[in-house]
C-alpha cells in the first residue's frame, strides 16, 4: 500500500477513539465510503504522476567525439613537422643550399623576361651631315624559356642539365627621330653543373654546399655576327665556383652564396677575346610563412672586370650589377613547386627588373 494510504488510515484510526459516544453502524457505513474516495482520488493522482514520468525522455550522457568522427566530418588535421621540413626543403633546392636525396628527379621548366633602359648621349648628324650630340636612349628585352633536370646523386651530391632558348630585342632612338630596331633568336647557352654538400647543419655550423658549373658556347656567337645583331650565345664557355651556406633560426632561414666565374679566351678573326672575371655574392632570408608557402627577401650582386681583346683592356666594359630579389614559393601538390622571383635592378648594369617562374616537378 502507498505511504500516503497508510497516513490516512491511520489518522482516521486516531481520530475515531477521540470521540466521547459511539458512532452508529449508518455513521461508520458513511465515513469508511468516504475514505474510499479519498483513497480513490489520491490512486488516481499517483497514477497520472507516473505516467508523466514514464512519457518524459531519458537523460543520457552523450560521449565525446572520437578523432575518426572529426576527420570524417571534414577537420583537417595539422601538417606535421615532416610536411613542413619538406617544403622548406624543396624552396632551399631550388636556391642551391641543399640537394636531392639520392636517386631523385626533378624536372624544370621556367620563363624569364628582363627589361632595362640606359638613357645618354651619343653622337648624330644633322640632315646636312652635321656631326651633333644627341640623347640616347637604348632598351633591351629579353624572354628567355629553359628546361633542366636535376638529379640526386649518392654521397649527398647532385647532377644538373640545363638547356635554354632565347628571344632577345634591342631598340635604339635617338633625339633627332631616328629609331632602329635588332632582334635575335636562338639556343642560348648549355650549363652543366655539379653540387655537393660538405657540411649538415648541426649546432652553430651551417649546412654548406658547393658546385662547379661550365657553361658551354652553343648559343649563335656574336662575335661572329653583323654588327647590328643580337644573338642569345655568349660566344665563350665560362667555368663558375660557387659555395652556399645555410643556417635556419624558426621561422625563417638565412643564405649566402659566394660564386667566382672565368671565362676561356675565344679565338676570333680579328683577335683573342677574353672576358673578364666575375665575383658574385648573394646575401638572403627565406620565411616559412605556412608548410606550403615561403617567402624569399635577397640582395644580389656581381662584380666583372674588363673584357681584354688580344690582352689590351677594352674601357668601360667592366661592369657592376646589383639588383634585389623577392621570391614567393609555394608547393601546389607533393611532387610540383611553384618558384616566382622577381628582380629590381639597383645599377646601371642591372635589368631595371627581371621576372622568373619555374615550376620544378619531382619524380620519387
Amino acid at each position: 500500500m502507498k505511504p500516503a494510504i497508510l497516513v490516512l488510515l491511520l489518522a482516521a484510526l486516531v481520530a475515531g477513539p477521540a470521540k466521547a459516544q459511539p458512532l452508529t453502524r449508518e455513521e461508520l457505513v458513511a465515513a469508511l465510503k468516504a475514505q474510499e474516495r479519498v483513497i480513490g482520488a489520491l490512486e488516481q493522482r499517483i497514477a497520472a504522476l507516473e505516467r508523466e514520468r514514464a512519457a518524459a525522455p531519458p537523460i543520457q550522457q552523450i560521449p565525446a567525439p572520437a578523432p575518426t568522427s572529426m576527420a570524417a566530418a571534414g577537420t583537417v588535421a595539422p601538417a606535421d613537422d615532416e610536411a613542413a621540413l619538406e617544403a622548406l626543403s624543396r624552396t632551399l633546392v631550388q636556391r642551391g643550399g641543399l640537394v636531392l636525396p639520392p636517386w631523385r628527379m626533378e624536372l624544370i621548366p621556367s620563363f624569364a623576361y628582363s627589361n632595362r633602359e640606359v638613357q645618354g648621349l651619343a653622337l648624330a648628324a644633322t640632315p646636312e651631315g652635321v656631326p651633333t650630340v644627341a640623347d640616347q636612349r637604348l632598351r633591351s628585352d629579353q624572354l628567355r624559356a629553359s628546361a633542366a633536370l636535376r638529379v640526386g646523386l649518392p654521397w649527398s651530391s647532385q647532377a644538373e642539365v640545363r638547356v635554354p632558348y632565347a628571344w632577345l630585342r634591342q631598340s635604339r632612338a635617338l633625339g633627332d627621330g631616328s629609331h632602329a630596331v635588332n632582334e635575335g633568336s636562338g639556343l642560348g647557352d648549355v650549363e652543366l653543373a655539379l653540387s655537393h654538400q660538405f657540411l649538415r647543419e648541426a649546432g652553430w655550423r651551417p649546412d654548406l654546399v658547393g658546385g662547379l658549373s661550365w657553361r658551354f658556347a652553343t648559343g649563335r656567337d656574336p662575335f661572329r655576327a653583323r654588327l647590328a645583331a643580337v644573338q642569345p650565345g655568349s660566344g665563350v664557355d665560362e667555368v663558375r665556383a660557387r659555395v652556399t651556406a645555410v643556417k635556419s633560426s624558426d621561422p625563417m632561414v638565412f643564405f649566402g652564396t659566394l660564386s667566382f666565374a672565368h671565362a676561356l679566351t675565344a679565338h676570333e678573326s680579328f683577335g683573342d677575346v677574353q672576358l673578364g672575371d666575375a665575383v658574385g655574392l648573394e646575401l638572403g632570408t627565406l620565411l616559412a610563412v605556412s608548410p606550403e608557402t615561403s617567402l624569399t627577401v635577397g640582395l644580389a650582386q656581381e662584380f666583372r672586370g674588363r673584357t681584354q681583346i688580344d690582352r689590351v683592356g677594352s674601357p668601360g666594359s667592366d661592369t657592376a650589377a646589383a639588383s634585389l630579389q623577392l621570391g614567393l614559393d609555394r608547393v601546389l601538390a607533393p611532387n610540383v613547386l611553384l618558384d616566382v622571383s622577381l628582380g629590381v635592378g639597383l645599377t646601371r648594369d642591372a635589368p631595371d627588373y627581371a621576372v622568373q617562374v619555374s615550376l620544378p616537378i619531382r619524380f620519387r
